[in-house]
């Protein structure tokens, strides 16, 4: 029953990375939505539990050969696909989650991180370490799992958070070895090797990553954000004004934005946080202005009360009354720091007094 399909496998062997690798992208664009979803966190749990029981497998083959059941002899061959499939999964929908948070150049470049180990995972063997960079790359998807679900359980975000999530994974990754090398291998110098050099290296390059900020604020985002001329409320919706042609499909209201004496600059945004943050947390926006020497300079930072659950994102705005031309910058971020969401605004005085034409959207 199971030839045919043998054959075909071994016949293009080399293109099943690439095959599972666009396979589980594909699979990830059409399952994921929202990160505090009951069925994405136990979903993502799941990957990661069928994970660590394939690479604790090949663990055990390092130190005695395998003999799987007759039952399972026919999908063996399959089981390195399987786990490129689980891993490959697991980092683009930390990769889709992380990207939806990030807004400054750090945090990209943790999102190229992770980019680079995805195509790593899916396209590079490494002989001998194949089985320690399998552990390094699970370890990651633990750590980067908890640390993004753990806000979501406790309702808070910041470095408790953050501390929580580490002290979990450390737990859980322990309970892995101890397993392993009572039950499997008992081999102190694999256990050293192949479990705790990876995953103490891995939690040292992501806890200094958090400490500089280049770990995106998960599971926080930023839907939209956007300068106007006017902000009203009405029928529990805002109306935003702004005098741009409505073409300028690239700009968000008025980003290049005309002051005329009396003027205030209005910053609208809506804020995505989980359902499970009933009470209300403080974030805060930054204004922030480019000297004459070419430095961002921050004018003010205001708290910035929200409120989780909302499918679009909590929407709230700033008012600017204060200002001179020149370069802006408006930052969402949190109590600690982190950025959140950015947009960048021009400010040039308008000597006109004539009526001015306005346009409307509601959000």
């Amino acid at each position: 029953m199971f030839e045919p399909v043998t054959q075909f496998y071994r016949k293009y062997a080399r293109w099943v990375p690439i095959f599972s690798f666009v396979l589980g992208f594909c699979f990830d664009l059409v399952m994921l939505r929202r990160i505090d979803e009951l069925r994405t966190i136990l979903q993502q749990a799941a990957y990661i539990f069928i994970a660590g029981c394939l690479i604790g497998l090949e663990l055990v083959e390092i130190t005695k050969p395998m003999n799987p059941p007759g039952w399972l002899k026919k999908i063996w061959t399959y089981r390195e696909f399987l786990l490129h499939f689980l891993l490959g999964t697991l980092l683009n929908s930390y990769t889709i989650f992380y990207f939806k948070s990030a807004s400054a150049f750090s945090s990209f470049a943790f999102i190229i991180l992770l980019v680079a180990l995805l195509i790593l995972n899916e396209f590079l063997h490494f002989g001998k370490s194949q089985v320690q960079v399998h552990m390094a790359f699970w370890s990651l998807c633990i750590t980067t799992y908890l640390v993004s679900v753990m806000p979501i359980f406790t309702s808070s975000i910041g470095l408790l958070s953050f501390i929580g999530a580490i002290s979990l994974s450390t737990l859980i990754y322990f309970g892995f070895a101890w397993f392993i090398k009572n039950h499997f291998a008992s081999k102190p110098e694999l256990i050293r090797s192949h479990l705790l050099m990876p995953f103490f290296a891995v939690q040292i390059i992501f806890s200094l990553l958090y400490f500089s900020h280049a770990i995106p604020p998960v599971p926080l985002s930023v839907s939209y954000m956007g300068i106007f001329h006017e902000i009203e409320k009405e029928d529990g919706n805002y109306k935003l004004s702004y005098t741009e042609p409505s073409w300028h499909f690239w700009e968000h209201g008025d980003q290049k934005f005309y002051a005329r004496p009396g003027d205030s600059i209005y910053c609208f945004v809506q804020v995505f946080l989980p359902a499970s943050f009933k009470e209300k947390i403080n974030i805060q926006v930054r204004w922030l202005y480019l000297d004459e020497r070419g430095n961002w300079q921050s004018a003010d930072a205001l708290p910035f009360p929200m409120v989780g659950g909302r499918e679009e994102g909590y929407r709230a705005f700033s008012k600017k009354s204060n200002f001179q031309p020149g370069k802006w910058r408006v930052q969402i971020e949190t109590m600690d720091n982190q950025e959140i969401g950015r947009i960048g605004l021009t400010v040039i005085a308008d000597p006109e007094s004539s009526d001015r034409s306005l346009n409307t959207i509601i959000r």
